[in-house]
């Protein structure tokens, strides 16, 4: 009976735990939610790793993402040069000259929503849309964020995503994304900007002559 009692009551202790964890995530989700409502522009430096764990290989890339509300977007590389994808508002464009200069990809009906903005992906409606456990303060670059653990109800197009939100700015400034093809991305964003002025320019691609253009 003792020994019934005990695993009781770690039972409970365990489980008692893991509500508060998520309720603090859930605390933390939305007041970064109600603080990315009030952004209406967003640029920031990044770096980006990719590891395609399915070809054994890192891909690394850095240079400047930029977001305008409600659904433009914009990720420009520095490293590779000249790569780069960009949300209109209509369509996404990519262009990957690193791999192959000659072919520029449209794909018609997508915006950043649902694809490449993730603030407002990963922010909205959280407590709804994913199951998420705190799993405490991190430092990051002498930074203290909160990281949490989000694992979508329904199918997100990834399997799972740590994000880390600064403490006190209550914006993401790290993600590490497991997707659905057992790739892991992960993202680190640096000298944010908020609310300026962007040119309509940093959401347009225009593919350079001779470009083939494929639509999908």
């Amino acid at each position: 009976m003792r020994r019934w009692f005990i695993t009781v009551a770690l039972s409970q202790l365990i489980v008692g735990t893991s509500s508060a964890q998520d309720s603090k995530a859930y605390a933390v989700l939305e007041e970064a939610s109600e603080n990315y409502s009030q952004v209406h522009t967003f640029c920031a430096q990044f770096i980006q790793v990719i590891e395609v764990t399915l070809l054994n290989q890192v891909r690394t890339g850095q240079g400047k993402m930029c977001q305008r509300q409600p659904n433009e977007f914009s990720m420009r590389f520095d490293e590779p040069a000249g790569d780069l994808i960009v949300v209109d508002g209509e369509s996404v464009w990519t262009f990957y000259p690193s791999v192959d200069g000659q072919q520029a990809l449209r794909f018609l009906g997508l915006n950043s929503d649902n694809r490449f903005n993730f603030y407002k992906n990963l922010l909205t409606d959280s407590r709804s849309r994913f199951k998420a456990v705190y799993q405490g303060l991190e430092e990051i670059d002498a930074q203290q964020t909160h990281r949490i653990f989000m694992e979508p109800k329904e199918p997100q197009g990834f399997r799972s995503v740590v994000v880390w939100i600064d403490r006190v700015t209550e914006l993401i400034v790290s993600l590490e994304i497991h997707d659905s093809n057992e790739s892991i991305r992960k993202i680190r964003l640096t000298d944010i900007h908020l609310n300026m002025e962007l040119s309509d320019e940093e959401f347009r691609f225009v593919p350079p002559e001779g470009t083939r253009v494929i639509i999908r």
